[in-house]
């Protein structure tokens, strides 16, 4: 009895530890506020680990049976289709491209992190995961230094006027910042929401924006 529960007491630490290096993975994610973060990739590694654990170790009485002939890795391999569901559900696709898909091979990561722990691959498990953390960590940060310009999204919301969208333009090219793609909501209170996707200028400062308001009163908030 005693050995029954340090066995199954083995499992169970491979799938808790799955779990944790799914919850760093996520929690950086989640910090860069994407999509999936610190739930979705603990569950998925949780998951992955519990999956493979069972795959390997979850059909002993059946293939001690003579006639039986059962392959073990079909969960396993079924655990690798059925994140691409997952995955791709993650992907969005706009009209200026394509999003989510750092997030989605992260996800695809994680149950590769989760599926290694859970067959007892523990170097091999821990080790991807600090990996797959300074990877998302250095290119994330450091790329930025080779390039002249920041991709990021402009969120006004302004009261209606005939030049409002020319007027905005010309506030945001005086400030080097590049509009990519323009998205305008106008309700029924006149009000305008212009979700602006822009490059913004190396070392731009944000706080630059702000002065926005005070030359164009018309705008009623900014966010960046």
């Amino acid at each position: 009895m005693l050995e029954h529960f340090l066995i199954q007491g083995d499992y169970l630490l491979r799938v808790l530890v799955a779990a944790i290096c799914g919850l760093l993975i996520g929690y950086e994610r989640e910090a860069r506020l994407k999509m999936a973060g610190i739930r979705t990739h603990t569950i998925i590694a949780m998951a992955a680990a519990l999956m493979v654990v069972i795959s390997k170790f979850g059909f002993l009485d059946v293939i001690a049976t003579e006639s039986a002939q059962v392959d073990v890795s079909r969960v396993a391999a079924g655990v690798v289709t059925g994140i691409g569901f997952l995955g791709s559900g993650i992907i969005l696709n706009r009209k200026t491209g394509i999003s989510g898909v750092t997030t989605s091979a992260g996800i695809w990561a994680t149950l590769g992190i989760g599926m290694a722990i859970g067959a007892g691959m523990w170097t091999l498990g821990i080790g991807s995961t600090l990996m797959l953390l300074i990877i998302q960590y250095l290119f994330h940060k450091n790329l930025r230094i080779f390039k002249d310009n920041t991709v990021g999204h402009v969120l006004i919301h302004m009261k209606k006027d005939d030049d409002a969208r020319e007027r905005i333009t010309g506030a945001l090219t005086g400030l080097n910042i590049q509009i990519v793609a323009t998205h305008l909501n106008i309700y029924e209170d006149d009000c305008i929401e212009a979700n602006l996707d822009v490059l913004f200028p190396k070392n731009f400062d944000a706080s630059n924006i702000i002065t926005l308001m005070a030359n164009y009163p018309e705008i009623t908030s900014i966010d960046t």
